[in-house]
């Protein structure tokens, strides 16, 4: 999949407007940051020679020559037995080498007392300190998060080229979906696949554009598809592409473009379709519920990643110890919705109960997957496989 699917073009933002964006070029410094030596707190610029040995038994007093505020430039240079009051931030003045904070100091308005003795450049933040001018600050496949977007201020960068968002059209497919507000008659279900999907796309950065609910009618479900795919980058539809005789998907999903495959052994999720139309990518979801989010945050968001231009599409995968006795005996890898925590200094990992692919709540209730290899018996206090899902949080 990750083979056939183009990273987006890029195009040029506004540093307000990229949070969350990859960037698609490398930024160097033009420019130290910062840009001239300065103080890292309130307090006196002094020589650090002068203050040897001072404490509050033996303080020593400097005169006071300028007092030096965030933003304008020192007008004096400290000489010997002399002291500059400065604030954060500001310039330090020629001849001084170290800051005294404020907190350690007694100040009459001409005179200072300094009860704490400085070694030469404490509290002293110097030119470059951060970067200097012609680092690579940030490289191409960065993800933009607030702090890269301050770090581009700071460059005097007030915009960047950036990978665009992919824009992903999202169809719910079966005569047997209701929309959200109406009564639920008997046979019917709710449609809630598009939604789980639609959020999950946001989580991921992307743009979903919903497409509402496609009926068992081919012409009407190959119409919602093709407009779909002419307004997106991407298309994603839920359901009808397992085996049911009145599933139209597959036929539909045929006429738009080549398929690459129809099933995959896993657990939840063997029914999925993934393939390319003009260009585009096309990920054909199950019906159930929890498949059809399994199948998203497996194989549909590490697809859609590599298009915003991410170099790592796959979220971190590590090993937890089983907190239960598990037995798989089918033929597929199980992925089993569950909770995990740390504990003793090692991930461990508990099942959310019953693990049926329409049980939407067990999905709710874990934090992540464990990895359960097919025709294996597994014991409390065995290793698997496992990875969170967004940041963990059950």
């Amino acid at each position: 999949m990750l083979d056939t699917v183009s990273i987006s073009a890029p195009e040029k933002r506004g540093i307000l407007d990229c949070l969350g964006h990859v960037l698609a070029e490398d930024i160097y410094a033009g420019e130290h940051i910062p840009p001239f030596d300065n103080s890292a707190m309130d307090g006196f610029a002094v020589v650090a020679e002068d203050v040897l040995g001072a404490s509050e038994e033996t303080p020593v007093s400097l005169a006071v020559v300028e007092s030096i505020a965030a933003g304008y430039a020192p007008a004096k240079r400290i000489e010997r037995g002399q002291a500059a009051r400065i604030m954060t931030g500001a310039m330090m003045p020629a001849g001084a080498d170290a800051v005294v904070m404020q907190e350690v100091t007694q100040f009459d308005g001409e005179q200072v007392r300094l009860a704490e003795a400085v070694e030469k450049a404490e509290n002293v933040r110097f030119t470059g300190e951060s970067v200097r001018s012609g680092d690579l600050v940030m490289g191409s496949g960065k993800l933009l998060r607030p702090q890269e977007c301050s770090m581009l201020a700071s460059l005097n960068r007030s915009e960047v080229k950036v990978h665009r968002r992919p824009r992903v059209a999202v169809v719910s497919t079966g005569d047997e979906l209701t929309p959200l507000g109406n009564a639920l008659e008997p046979g019917k279900i709710r449609d809630s696949n598009r939604y789980g999907i639609c959020a999950q796309l946001r989580e991921a950065g992307c743009i979903p554009i919903d497409m509402g609910i496609a009926r068992d009618d081919e012409e009407e479900t190959e119409r919602i598809f093709r407009d779909g795919l002419n307004r997106a980058d991407a298309l994603i539809t839920s359901g009808g592409v397992s085996v049911g005789e009145h599933d139209v998907v597959k036929s539909v999903l045929s006429k738009l473009g080549e398929i690459n495959f129809w099933r995959v052994a896993m657990k939840p999720g063997k029914p999925q379709a993934y393939g390319i139309a003009d260009g585009k990518p096309i990920f054909g979801l199950p019906g159930n519920p929890v498949s059809s989010l399994v199948v998203f945050e497996l194989f549909v968001r590490p697809a859609l990643l590599k298009m915003a231009g991410h170099s790592n599409p796959f979220r971190p995968t590590f090993r937890a110890v089983l907190d239960e006795d598990i037995v798989n005996k089918d033929k597929r890898t199980n992925y089993m919705r569950s909770i995990i925590a740390r504990r003793e200094g090692r991930y461990c990992a508990k099942t959310t109960g019953p693990q049926g692919s329409g049980i939407l709540y067990s999905l709710v209730l874990a934090n992540g997957f464990i990895v359960i290899p097919p025709g294996v018996s597994l014991k409390s206090g065995d290793e698997v496989e496992a990875q969170f899902l967004g940041d963990g949080v059950g």
